[in-house]
């Protein structure tokens, strides 16, 4: 299987002015679920996107409120947002020409049972991204969302499946070594992740309490729900079936991921060779940074940004592949690469309004 020809991706400043836009409008968007941490990310990128109009925020629990209560990070005075509604006023506000752009940050399962019951919202926007494992299968004519693997029919898309925030870190980590076929057996990937992941809705095994002070170990194994997704990704991107075991664990912090991925190698390879065809399958990746051998990512590094960072060397006389990665699981690993999937199918420069650099303060 032939690797797949990628494009440069083209670094943009937040503020400049893209040439030969796309329709040559601004995109009008509604975000579901802007009640959740993603769908909070979002709107706060948004904001900052000059191409991007949050024409539409929809909660159950905050409908009818003024948008300050359900965004308490933005500041009103400075910024006009409509007051938040009801997903079943959705269909109307569409109908009425509102929004031409949907962003669904609703929990699994729920926009495929709400596109069901309003068939307007899942085909008549121009362009739908789901944050959520809906459609990561493809179904419905739905891309999966990676650009950095996809980015030619992501830029003829207008049904975009996000990957998890696993997935993302998971492929990116080995997104070289799939390309080229390094691999020779299954991949073994451990993770901690900031406790965001597991969204807003309070639980007792993210409060306070249970997590502070400690890291754990939860849905270890092949029972994890991205474990079919990162199988069904690796193999794709291999060209043959990647089995997949993962040991994800849960660390007392808010955001962050920082990832290890290991398998066996096809043939034997240096540190240094694994690095060079790293380094060269990333370097025009605006969002990628291949960290110089020695040097291993941290999540606080990547904290607020949209770029993930990627280390890799050989163990056990160059037969074992050691891959390691780093994201932000609320920037990279969903709202900002729903951006991300934005800008490519607008025909905005890619990096055009997202973040690349870290706060680790």
């Amino acid at each position: 299987m032939t690797a797949p020809v990628v494009a440069p991706a083209t670094r943009t400043a937040p503020d400049e002015a893209p040439r030969g836009t796309v329709r040559g409008r601004v995109a009008r968007v509604a975000v579901l679920g802007a009640s959740g941490y993603s769908g909070h990310e979002f709107v706060r990128l948004g904001l900052a996107h000059p191409g991007l109009e949050i024409a539409a925020l929809v909660s159950r629990e905050f409908a009818g409120q003024p948008a300050s209560a359900l965004l308490p990070g933005v500041d009103s005075r400075v910024t006009d947002l409509p007051r938040p509604v009801a997903p079943d006023a959705l269909p109307a506000l569409f109908a009425d020409g509102a929004f031409d752009t949907l962003v669904a940050c609703l929990p699994h399962g729920a926009w495929r049972k709400l596109a069901a019951e309003h068939p307007s919202l899942a085909t008549g926007p121009a362009c739908v991204v789901d944050l959520s494992s809906d459609f990561r299968d493809g179904a419905d004519g739905y891309v999966y969302g990676l650009p950095e693997a996809y980015r030619d029919a992501l830029a003829r898309a207008t049904r975009i499946a996000n990957p998890g925030c696993y997935p993302t870190a998971a492929t990116l980590s080995l997104l070289p070594a799939l390309e080229q076929h390094w691999l020779a057996g299954p991949v073994t990937v451990t993770a901690l992740s900031g406790v965001s992941g597991a969204g807003r809705a309070p639980s007792l095994r993210t409060s306070f309490t249970e997590l502070d002070g400690g890291a754990a170990f939860y849905k270890v194994g092949e029972v994890h729900q991205h474990v079919p997704e990162m199988s069904r990704n690796f193999g794709r991107l291999a060209g043959a079936d990647v089995p997949v075991a993962f040991a994800p664990q849960l660390a007392p912090m808010s955001r962050g991921i920082l990832l290890t991925a290991i398998a066996p190698l096809a043939r034997p390879l240096t540190p240094e060779q694994a690095h060079d065809a790293y380094a060269e399958r990333y370097a025009d990746e605006g969002f990628v940074r291949v960290l110089e051998p020695g040097t291993w990512p941290e999540t606080r590094l990547v904290k607020g940004s949209n770029r993930c960072d990627v280390a890799v060397t050989t163990v056990h006389g160059g037969r074992t592949l050691l891959a390691t990665a780093a994201i932000d699981n609320l920037v990279k690993g969903a709202a900002g690469q729903a951006i991300q999937n934005l800008n490519l199918v607008l025909g905005w420069p890619e990096g055009w309004g997202l973040p690349v650099h870290g706060s680790p303060w």
